[in-house]
């Protein structure tokens, strides 16, 4: 009887693993995007703000902003819980 749960949960369990897997191989492919982009794109930039400006090579700026995201998107699954 134990045995027949098993086999009957068991492709839940493949399934878990194998969303496990593509979340790290989206991850993995979103890192190396960054990372060519950079690359790709040393030259400085200017960045206007409110109160003034600055000039930062155009990787930092895209880094930047997918770090801004990233912190967004767990503030608002933090919050969408609630």
């Amino acid at each position: 009887m134990a045995h027949d749960a098993v086999v009957e949960n068991a492709g839940a369990v493949h399934r878990r693993d194998l969303a496990r897997l593509v979340r790290l191989l989206l991850a993995i492919g979103v890192v190396v995007a960054l990372v060519l982009v950079g690359f790709d794109n040393r030259r400085k930039v200017r960045i206007g703000y409110v109160v003034g400006h600055a000039q930062a090579p155009v990787w930092v700026v895209v880094v930047g902003a997918a770090l801004a995201g990233m912190v967004i998107a767990a503030l608002a699954g933090r919050n969408r819980g609630a």
